[in-house]
């Protein structure tokens, strides 16, 4: 539920909602315009002052986002959308579109890329590539302004205003057909159809007229907002919430009676008239799409149940009863045998006819023989051979070609054979007292056998037996393993049902397809006792229950075609959730061999009859069946293995590629002996390896620490030039033997203030860069006096670096100040110069050393002709090397200093520029 953008942002109220090329959702409403994708929402700001409350979206084929406002139209191209996605973008500009300053409602495209906006005044339209837009309806009453539009074509246009009636402009003709009963809320198109949503229901526009298709006008108030997914399946949308409506074929009916609910029997009578058998011996007759009592027939017996009905050939019709025997009427004459030396015991549940006109009649005692010609028809019996204690009920009779004559109820099968009853049964069932509530047999000859208990049995006909071929149960998708009775429709397809559901098996044998429906398909949505399925003439199959009826035609089941979207969610190795189903072939532990498989499917139309078949091929290459969304699989042997995995529907439309996931479990190295000797030896080397190298570290960072140490000491020592120190008490003794004591005071100052600075700052190996600034300013300052101001120094420091929070090597640099000076400086006649700089370049820092003075090459020529010039070296700069090559071996390359010769327009030397660079990453937070 997202009710707040990534920015805590309040998303505010829904109004439309939009999905663009790159599979991001846009989502307007009174708080503005949103983008959702990588599973986050951003507010979209405008750089204009406008307040954008988007009320419709509508993407087009092109690609680009239509923004209708409160105040005009925007136009959001795709390159904009490509350029949102890429960067990341929350602020754009977004410009009306074609000057058009009305409100918008809805938006839609028609298949030639034409927009339409449903407005306040009317229905507009902008013309593919156009920049104006043109009015295709003007709306004389406002306040009842357009509230969607739709189009399937330039001349097929659809509108909805508010409180009224679908309108369709066809080829330029404007039409209507207004119904307080069906104001239309909005249209909108599926499939290339139009479809309007009203106060009572979802309909089809179809020549003007709404044809109703769902009606909520008992379950629902407000409808708001109205969807037809790819299942077909219909969505609504009202204040009272979501309500989704499942397309049917099947039709339920209730008697037309007060207290009686149930059908026992069925009748199509040679003039067409349809009969349904109830209770108090009462039957129904169909009018038109009711079911009423037959008031032309009087009730075939006082009390009991009409179990079944069959017309002879003069037309009089017979039923037979619960517990009140055989009833014919005939010639609106009523007659009844209940107690005769042929029907004992007053039952009959089946009456069957034969070739020859007579009808076998279905009893507790065995079966009787009627001759509907003779004045006592009930003419022969026909006992078990076998003697019960408790009698059985016959259900049924059977015959296929010459195969003679089955009977069949809830003690099992009989064959007649010398006028009695005997014993048979189906070869290759095991149980030999079947509970059998129906047999058929279909076009084919295929035998099928509706059973209690072990579901529906395919068999045939073979030397006089029937023998069993296959069976369908709840293993192999049927509801439950109960029957209650079998049929083969017009197309050879055979359908059955249990106490609450319908099955039907769509071209049985190899390409065979079982599908089962229950009260979310439409049937009875109580729990019957009983069930019998019986077919019209036409086609039409009937299901008598005892709460009901219910018909259909088989044409006209609509099935959902479209396979589930299989999604494999995560998997668990060994008791350890992680998502390797993102993963490419992963390699587990011979430890972790138990493996665990989520997953789910996505169906819209029935998820709770999703079902579900896998395996795992190196282990079985059969299908294993399961509603279950999780699989298990232990103590897997080492190998490599593929999943596979897939799921049908609630029409048992089965994905057509099963989803596959490939592993690996590694087999245990430890197993073999040379494996052992080579880790074993492996583990020798590695541990030699890494104790030479420790001692080797530890070593060098002794040798290290000791060469900081003397490196440190040395640096103290260094620092400053004992002649600089002498010369500056020669300068502070001049000025007090020639009185000039302010000066003295000035100078001593600065030189203790810096002597002090070398002193704090000698035992550190980093400090702030202000502090460094600091000496070398004191140090600059006091050279300057020393030589009578005869040279000017400048230092710069670029104002973005945090000189607080830079840190450099201690005393760094005055030993490269000190030689500018001393070396480049001091032999130069004429005007002398010193520039240092600091800045930042590529996140380094960069410090620059330039004078202007004679030269390296000239200098050196000088140092040679001052005596013991040969032994005299540079410590200082030494120093400052050995300092720089101890940086680079803690973080080799972060730190270098480059000495560059500087040379006027004529090749004279000008000076010399020294360049020490390093790195921040090494510099900050020390």
């Amino acid at each position: 539920n997202y009710q707040y953008t990534s920015a805590n942002e309040a998303i505010g109220r829904v109004l439309s909602i939009t999905e663009d090329k790159n599979l991001g959702v846009w989502i307007g409403g009174d708080k503005g315009l949103f983008y959702f994708n990588n599973g986050s929402i951003r507010k979209i700001e405008l750089r204009s002052k406008t307040i954008l409350a988007a009320e419709a979206l509508h993407t087009d084929a092109a690609g680009n986002v239509w923004v209708g406002d409160v105040n005009a139209l925007y136009k959001l191209t795709a390159k904009q959308i490509d350029t949102i996605n890429k960067n990341n973008l929350s602020v754009i500009n977004l410009f009306p579109f074609a000057d058009f300053n009305k409100r918008v409602f809805g938006l839609t495209t028609d298949n030639k890329q034409n927009l339409y906006i449903a407005g306040y005044d009317g229905v507009y339209k902008i013309n593919a590539d156009a920049k104006r837009y043109e009015t295709v309806w003007n709306n004389t009453n406002p306040p009842l302004f357009v509230r969607s539009v739709a189009a399937t074509s330039p001349d097929s246009i659809f509108w909805n205003s508010l409180y009224s009636h679908p309108v369709q402009m066809i080829n330029g003709k404007i039409s209507t057909r207004f119904s307080e009963d069906f104001i239309g809320r909005t249209v909108f198109t599926s499939n290339n159809k139009i479809y309007s949503l009203n106060t009572s229901g979802v309909g089809m526009i179809k020549d003007g007229l709404v044809q109703p298709i769902v009606s909520f006008s008992d379950i629902t108030n407000n409808a708001v907002a109205a969807l037809i997914d790819a299942e077909e399946n219909i969505w609504v949308g009202s204040w009272e919430g979501l309500q989704k409506f499942r397309r049917t074929s099947f039709k339920q009916y209730q008697l037309g009676h007060k207290t009686q609910k149930e059908i026992f029997s069925f009748l199509e009578r040679k003039n067409g008239d349809l009969l349904f058998g109830s209770n108090r011996g009462l039957v129904f007759k169909k009018n038109n799409e009711t079911i009423a009592e037959d008031k032309s027939i009087p009730g075939l017996f006082p009390l009991a149940e009409v179990m079944c009905m069959v017309e002879d050939n003069d037309g009089s019709f017979w039923a037979g009863s619960g517990y009140q025997g055989i009833s014919r009427y005939k010639n609106k004459l009523l007659t009844n045998w209940s107690d005769t030396g042929f029907l004992k015991d007053n039952n009959c549940e089946a009456l069957y006819a034969t070739g020859d006109g007579k009808l076998f009649a279905c009893t507790e005692n065995g079966v009787t023989l009627i001759d509907p010609k003779l004045i006592e028809p009930l003419s022969a019996h026909y006992p078990f051979a076998k003697k019960y204690s408790r009698r059985p009920e016959l259900f049924g009779c059977f015959q296929t070609g010459n195969s003679g004559y089955w009977f069949y109820g809830s003690q099992g099968l009989y064959k007649l054979k010398n006028d009695q009853l005997a014993d048979d049964s189906i070869m290759n069932m095991p149980v030999k007292s079947l509970y059998i509530h129906k047999i058929i047999a279909d076009k084919k000859g295929n035998i099928w056998i509706a059973t209690q208990g072990k579901g529906l049995l395919l068999c045939r006909y073979e030397n006089e037996n029937i023998i069993l071929q296959k069976q369908y149960d709840s293993r192999n998708g049927l509801p439950s393993d109960i029957a209650l009775s079998v049929l083969a429709d017009k197309n050879n397809n055979i359908w059955l049902g249990d106490y609450m559901s319908f099955s039907v098996l769509l071209n049985p044998g190899i390409d065979e397809q079982l599908i089962s429906f229950n009260e979310k398909d439409g049937l009875l949505s109580s729990y019957y006792q009983t069930l019998k399925l019986e077919q019209q003439k036409n086609g039409t199959i009937w299901g008598l229950t005892s709460m009901g009826l219910i018909s259909f035609h088989p044409d006209s089941i609509g099935l959902n075609n479209l396979a589930p979207v299989l999604i494999l969610k995560n998997i668990s190795v060994s008791g350890i959730s992680t998502n390797f189903s993102v993963a490419s072939s992963p390699i587990f532990s011979y430890k972790h061999n138990s493996v665990q498989f989520h997953f789910t499917a996505v169906s819209l139309t029935d998820p709770t009859k999703i079902r579900y078949a896998y395996r795992l091929k190196e282990l079985d290459s059969n299908w294993t069946f399961t509603n279950n969304r999780v699989v298990d699989f232990n103590f897997l042997q080492p190998g490599n293995y593929i999943f596979e995995l897939k799921a049908c529907n609630n029409n048992n439309v089965w994905t057509i590629q099963p989803l596959q996931f490939n592993f690996t479990i590694r087999s245990p190295w430890w197993q073999t002996w040379w494996f052992r000797i080579f880790a074993l030896l492996t583990a020798i080397t590695i541990f030699y390896f890494f104790y030479r190298r420790r001692i080797k570290d530890i070593r060098n960072k002794a040798a290290i620490k000791q060469q900081l140490a003397e490196l440190e000491a040395k640096a103290i020592r260094s620092q400053m030039n004992p002649h600089f120190i002498f010369n500056s008490l020669n300068a502070i003794q001049e000025c007090i033997v020639t009185e000039k004591i302010d000066a003295a005071y000035d100078y001593l100052s600065r030189f203790s203030k810096l002597l002090r600075l070398v002193l704090d700052n000698s035992d550190k190996n980093f400090i702030p860069l202000t502090s460094e600034l600091e000496t070398i300013r004191l140090y600059l300052s006091l050279e300057s006096l020393r030589f009578s101001q005869s040279f000017t120094y400048s230092i710069e420091v670029n104002d973005k670096l945090d000189k607080e929070d830079i840190y450099v090597p201690s005393l760094l640099l005055q030993p490269l100040v000190e030689n500018a000076i001393w070396h480049g400086l001091s032999n130069k006649e004429d005007e002398k110069k010193l520039k240092i700089y600091f800045s930042e370049s590529n996140g380094k820092l960069t410090c620059v050393i330039e004078d202007n003075g004679i030269g390296r090459a000239k200098a050196e020529e000088i140092k040679k002709q001052k005596i013991g010039a040969a032994k005299f070296e540079s410590k200082g700069t030494k120093l400052v090397y050995q300092r720089i090559a101890l940086l680079n071996h803690q973080n080799p390359g972060s730190a270098k200093v480059e000495t560059i010769d500087l040379f006027d327009s004529r090749g004279n030397a000008s000076g010399t520029r020294v360049i020490i660079t390093l790195p921040f990453h090494f510099l900050q937070n020390m």
